[in-house]
């Protein structure tokens, strides 16, 4: 009987250990072949957008983002507009160094289109 609790009892401890396995992101699939970004924000610590002009090339892939004088392009959180169902990658939202080009990839909703995009930020004259 002993024995009998033992064995359960790793068996208990497996099945927790595969279930709490998450390390990777779940991403529904869809049938939309989308994948664009069609807006970009760029906040500081004080949670304020700085971009004051905005030109998205869409068949070069350039997004050229103007911020206001004076703003550390070394610390800014992005958010942007995505493709319906559409995802990027690096993740956004998180404190980025944009003082050289920072490139991201957009994923399509059903994972086979992709598209390169490379932000850069210039200040405003």
């Amino acid at each position: 009987m002993k024995q009998l609790r033992i064995l359960f009892g790793v068996y208990v401890c497996l099945l927790f250990c595969m279930a709490c396995n998450k390390d990777e992101e779940v991403f529904l699939v869809t049938d939309r072949a989308d994948a664009y970004i069609s807006d970009l924000q760029l906040y500081t610590v004080d949670n304020r957008n700085v971009v004051v002009g905005l030109d998205i090339n869409d068949e070069t892939g350039v997004i050229t983002a103007e911020v206001k004088n004076g703003v550390n392009m070394a610390h800014l959180k992005p958010r942007c507009s995505l493709a319906p169902e559409a995802t990027v990658t690096p993740k956004m939202g998180v404190w980025t160094d944009f003082s050289s080009p920072v490139e991201y990839i957009v994923i399509s909703g059903n994972r086979e289109v992709t598209k390169k995009y490379v932000i850069n930020i210039v200040e405003q004259e």
